[in-house]
């Protein structure tokens, strides 16, 4: 089975553009592919943002622009199953990265690992703070040298991917799930 694996930061508390992205090509439990690269989000940074990942708006002059990147992406839509930590927070940041550019979002079909992990790993107990990409890749023995750096997140969300698999021999396809964006309602105008 091929997968594409990734992990996006945000350059502030929109979340809807992005400064870096990581991405790892697997094919069944191998890694045939991966790449790292700033993004120029076109957007301001807050200093929140930058205090997490550490990239600056002098880091992005000269990175391609999120329509670049997207066009390397793209293409894999329809052939693999996206695989992310969090994957509702990537997915929508890059949804609404693509409808703020005015580009159309393709259907997604996607494996989240906090979603493994509270279903298979620690069978539904509220264990929140443990699937926290940090706190969980300690926990299954899955490398993470700098969180918050999309390659090494990326890594380590294939890392859990791979790792659980091999612990639970589960069948990937039975987690996939078909991403869809929902809007948060605009709440400039109130109803009548």
């Amino acid at each position: 089975m091929d997968y594409l694996v990734l992990d996006v930061e945000t350059p502030n508390s929109k979340n809807d553009s992005i400064c870096s992205i990581g991405v790892q090509l697997l094919t069944d439990d191998t890694v045939t592919d991966e790449w790292y690269t700033l993004v120029d989000p076109e957007d301001r940074f807050d200093d929140f943002n930058v205090s997490i990942h550490r990239i600056t708006p002098d880091m992005v002059v000269g990175a391609p622009k999120f329509e670049e990147i997207w066009g390397r992406i793209r293409g894999y839509c329809d052939t693999r199953i996206f695989v992310a930590h969090n994957a509702r927070f990537d997915l929508t940041v890059i949804a609404k990265a693509l409808i703020s550019r005015g580009l159309s979002l393709p259907q997604i079909r996607y494996i989240c690992t906090v979603d493994l992990g509270r279903r298979i790993h620690y069978n539904f107990a509220n264990v929140k703070g443990d699937l926290v990409l940090s706190n969980f890749s300690r926990h299954l023995g899955v490398e993470l040298t700098e969180h918050h750096n999309a390659l090494y997140d990326t890594r380590a969300c294939s890392g859990i991917f791979l790792r659980l698999m091999e612990m639970y021999c589960f069948d990937p396809l039975d987690y996939v799930k078909i991403y869809t964006y929902r809007p948060k309602p605009d709440n400039k105008y109130p109803r009548i």
